[in-house]
């Protein structure tokens, strides 16, 4: 069996002010950690359930490898960087606003704006390098540490797709809650695997 478990982080700090020069996907890579993320991040590399891990993967954005720190100094194991962990690729949002760019996407998955990727994109990107580590790292139990887009983009594989009450996309699995369309604190989401065939799916926080 092979476990892996699914973390993002979502306490960043917002009142980060770049220079206007910077691109959005620039400035999203950059993001990090607020006093209460790094706490948290501590924390959560001393539950139980974590330690037998023995392969770390991140995405190369700063909050994902700040997260991922705290798990790989408890464990005395490297860190491994690969950008296809990495968020959603935005675009170019012209006149939009991030959030109405989310709801788009979520009720059609190949929406995309010039320059971006679609959900559809993500969870292709997302799956590809799954189904890689599922061969390198087979039996092992392993910490991707990624991004609430990404991570709900490859869950869709596996899920039940619904709507909140404020149109934001839910993922049911056996009909248990595992996206419920709010990303607030740390999340570690558990996916077993019996050679390819996924057998267990738990939202584990």
């Amino acid at each position: 069996m092979t476990t892996i478990y699914l973390i993002n982080n979502g306490y960043t700090m917002n009142n980060l002010l770049f220079p206007e020069s910077e691109s959005l996907e620039s400035k999203r890579e950059k993001r990090i950690l607020s006093i209460e993320g790094e706490k948290e991040s501590q924390i959560l590399s001393t539950e139980e359930t974590l330690q037998k891990v023995n392969k770390i993967y991140s995405s190369n954005y700063v909050m994902s490898l700040a997260t991922a720190k705290y798990l790989a100094n408890q464990l005395e194991i490297d860190i491994n960087i690969t950008k296809e962990l990495g968020e959603r690729v935005i675009g170019n949002l012209a006149d939009k606003k991030i959030r109405m760019v989310n709801e788009l996407q979520e009720n059609d998955f190949n929406y995309k704006l010039n320059g971006g990727e679609s959900l559809n994109d993500v969870k292709r990107r997302m799956l590809h390098f799954l189904k890689k580590i599922l061969i390198t790292d087979k039996d092992k139990t392993i910490a991707l540490f990624t991004h609430n887009v990404a991570i709900t983009s490859l869950l869709s594989e596996y899920c039940e797709k619904g709507f909140n009450l404020d149109n934001r996309l839910i993922l049911n699995y056996q009909d248990e809650s595992i996206v419920d369309g709010t990303w607030n604190g740390i999340r570690v989401i558990e996916l077993v695997f019996d050679n390819n065939e996924l057998v267990s799916l738990k939202r584990k926080k």
